[in-house]
């Protein structure tokens, strides 16, 4: 009997330690949440605005992908099936930026709709001491683009592999989709109508297949699916996927061997990439004509890795910012992408986000006043955008 009350003695204290272990991270955690948002920044620029249509809205990056002139500059490639599918298909934009050179800030940056407000949210947490960086993309922090999408009743999910983005959804997105954490057909969830998702449920379906035909590989890479409810209102989806994908840190133009292999890498990474895309516009042709897919590059190659601005400015700005964009269908609002191209002799991926914003609201601007234009980030930063005039490569 002794030795049962001092077995039960222990084990009922290991319970309430670990009782006591669990609150201590909830409230931690709980404390670095409020420690971390909501940060808005200095949104005093950020106008409502109204709809006169709300076609669903699919945003999908792809990592440093790049247009086909920079394709044949930096990686001596003549083309990939991207690129062959992208020109047939969408309307691209030349001579096309992106306004930040890392995937996180240059999304997120989009998502601010004025980088300065992304930069005053970091300052913002930075007087809070707290080290994080906001999290827009998953909800955690609010979004400019995503305040005016719910506004106009946008259902709004944002999709990507992992928890880079953010470890939990926010209040200020619907869903949050981190492909990792589901297991196979795990996102058929009945429960999310807007899903936009790679390789999941899925066998070598038709448009895998069609695409295998017409570009003639053999990757064993699934297809695409994409799935919405168009029936439950206006949608918005944004997603990034880590094709085709930039070099390493330890890359260096001027070496041979790496130079060819990350050239290999690029074409095949791209040839695959075109098969998600293929299938993704397969699936809007048929299901849901008349939503708007907005493609672009979160960043360039950066195969001018280790290169100072100041020494090769132009190779360092094509490298770094230069990326391949484009709208389906591919004459979607293309008066306010005239509009925008006539105006300067560049666009930015934001000049793209807030052309389309104008287009759906009759002409309505999102900014009170003009955006501030300098380049927060990257080997650009301090720069105006305007240095892009000086780095054309089109």
């Amino acid at each position: 009997v002794a030795f049962r009350i001092i077995d039960e003695q222990r084990w009922g204290g290991i319970v309430l330690s670990a009782l006591a272990l669990v609150g201590l991270m909830i409230v931690a955690d709980n404390y670095k949440v409020a420690r971390a948002g909501p940060v808005f920044g200095d949104a005093t620029n950020i106008r409502e605005i109204s709809f006169q249509e709300t076609p669903n809205l699919y945003f999908i990056s792809f990592d440093a992908l790049v247009p086909r002139a920079l394709l044949n500059k930096h990686l001596q490639l003549d083309t990939t099936d991207f690129h062959d599918l992208f020109e047939e298909r969408f309307r691209r934009f030349p001579n096309f930026f992106v306004e930040a050179d890392t995937t996180k800030r240059s999304l997120e940056s989009i998502l601010s709709l004025n980088p300065s407000v992304y930069v005053s949210q970091l300052d913002a947490l930075a007087a809070r001491g707290n080290g994080n960086e906001p999290f827009l993309f998953s909800g955690q922090n609010p979004s400019p683009l995503f305040m005016i999408l719910r506004n106009n009743g946008y259902e709004i999910t944002t999709i990507y592999k992992d928890s880079w983005f953010g470890k939990k959804k926010g209040p200020y997105v619907d869903n949050y989709i981190m492909l990792r954490k589901y297991t196979v057909c795990g996102l058929l969830d009945p429960e999310i109508r807007a899903l936009a998702f790679w390789g999941h449920c899925s066998r070598i379906d038709k448009g895998y297949l069609e695409g295998r035909r017409r570009y003639g590989h053999v990757y064993r890479s699934r297809a695409s699916i994409m799935k919405v409810d168009v029936s439950g209102g206006p949608q918005f989806v944004m997603a990034h996927l880590n094709l085709p994908s930039h070099v390493g840190s330890s890359y260096r133009h001027d070496n041979a061997a790496r130079f060819s292999a990350y050239q290999a890498k690029y074409l095949r990474r791209s040839n695959s990439a075109a098969l998600h895309l293929d299938a993704i516009v397969r699936h809007l042709e048929e299901n849901d004509p008349g939503a708007i897919l907005l493609v672009y590059g979160d960043h360039g190659t950066r195969v001018a890795w280790g290169i100072e601005l100041g020494d090769n400015p132009t190779f360092v700005a094509q490298a770094h910012y230069g990326v391949l964009g484009g709208v389906y269908p591919r004459e979607t609002c293309a008066a306010y992408f005239d509009e925008v191209a006539t105006a300067q002799n560049h666009m930015t991926v934001l000049d793209a986000v807030h052309a389309l914003l104008r287009c759906l609201s009759g002409g309505e601007s999102a900014l009170a006043k003009p955006r501030n234009r300098t380049i927060f980030f990257g080997p650009a930063r301090g720069q105006d955008t305007s240095i892009f005039d000086e780095h054309l490569y089109e």
